[in-house]
């Protein structure tokens, strides 16, 4: 069975009017959480200095992670013993470092995730009070999942910083972030929800068939989280707008999953990081962006699967120093690929591809995906 979790066109031709709606309330979550990070100690903004002009940014982002995540996996975290812990974030670091043993050990993944790491999770409402110990449990789960590697960087160079601070100003923080989160998912669900309306049919009907799997916890993730990450791929943007700009080569990174043709029938060249389109069919996305690359002055690189984006990005050497990169992706893999992209020093931008539709994660046979143009060309500063 498919169900398209999310789609930016919700029943419209295009997704014209999903930017639309997200910009405008992406600035609205972004005055809310300025009232809730304002009681915090001027220290909380001192610590985020290192970010330069994009230090309001990245504090909301990890604000918004912080309470969002607590919410949805606290629960679950505090039930994980160490010992199925420590073994599932061994099991990850193998994956991430080993391409040959992957396949046995998204086999062993599979079947540890579904037995300690509670993949109906959905159906849990139950969160651990804030506390510094608490956050540390935290962490580890992400970790062990395996899924919020950039994430977890974030959170404990955080968790790192609030240990410098006095305890009723550690607790306070986590306790704000909780409560943010707790207004974003009503929030976002009256204001963006209409493009998630799918994500609990599918929760419910088809996520148990991906138990014993090794994305069990990717596929499951929680509503919010999808807001959360079209929230944050426009805080980032932001963020990290000017310095892209700047840059003086543009590369596109496209999932293969925006293919027309299926894998075996696709004539695109494989390297060794990417896939290099030969233009095989007209009436695909990638060999038409392709075409508009040659056209405005950007490359284009196709990468085997969208979770890819940015563990295989090319090496920079390959297109010259000063790059911009515009990552595409699905929605629950925007903030890991951007934050990837921004720890690798890479000025990078993000467009949401308009649905998702993978042969891996969402669809048995795959089904093509494709990314609002206009959007692409606002990004790359080319509309008249």
């Amino acid at each position: 069975m498919y169900i398209m979790t999310y789609s930016l066109r919700e029943k419209q031709i295009n997704s014209n009017q999903y930017y639309n709606n997200i910009t405008v309330y992406t600035k609205q979550v972004v005055i809310k959480a300025e009232e809730f990070l304002r009681p915090l100690p001027e220290t909380v903004m001192e610590f985020y200095s290192t970010e330069g002009k994009a230090a309001k940014e990245f504090a909301i982002l990890d604000f918004m992670i912080l309470g969002i995540l607590w919410k949805v996996y606290s629960g679950n975290a505090g039930r994980l013993n160490e010992i199925p812990g420590t073994m599932l974030t061994m099991l990850s670091n193998l994956r991430n470092n080993n391409s040959k043993i992957k396949p046995c050990i998204d086999f062993l993944k599979g079947i540890m995730s579904t037995i300690f790491l509670s993949p109906n999770r959905y159906n849990n409402t139950i969160s651990i009070k804030p506390s510094m110990d608490n956050l540390g449990r935290l962490t580890t789960w992400l970790k062990a999942t395996g899924e919020f590697n950039q994430e977890v960087k974030r959170l404990e160079r955080l968790k790192d910083f609030l240990m410098t601070l006095p305890k009723k100003d550690s607790v306070n923080l986590i306790a704000s972030a909780i409560n943010f989160a707790t207004w974003f998912e009503s929030s976002s669900k009256e204001n963006i929800g209409i493009y998630t309306e799918s994500v609990e049919r599918y929760l419910n009907e088809v996520h148990p068939k991906r138990y014993w799997h090794e994305d069990v916890i990717f596929c499951g993730r929680r509503r919010v989280e999808y807001h959360l990450n079209m929230v944050g791929a426009e805080i980032m943007n932001k963020a990290l707008r000017e310095s892209f700009l700047k840059t003086d080569k543009k590369l596109l990174l496209l999932p293969g999953c925006m293919r027309l043709l299926p894998e075996f029938k696709c004539k695109a060249k494989k390297g060794n990081t990417s896939i290099k389109c030969v233009g095989c069919s007209n009436g695909c996305q990638v060999n038409q962006l392709t075409k508009m690359g040659k056209e405005n002055n950007f490359k284009v690189a196709v990468v085997p699967h969208e979770s890819s984006i940015a563990a295989a990005i090319p090496d920079k050497r390959i297109y010259g120093k000063n790059v911009g990169v515009i990552g595409v992706a699905c929605v629950l893999n925007l903030i890991s690929g951007g934050l990837k992209l921004k720890e690798m020093g890479i000025p990078a931008q993000c467009v949401l591809l308009d649905y998702s539709g993978c042969k891996r994660h969402w669809h048995d046979e795959g089904v093509p995906t494709c990314i609002n143009i206009e959007k692409l060309l606002t990004i790359l500063d080319k509309t008249k």
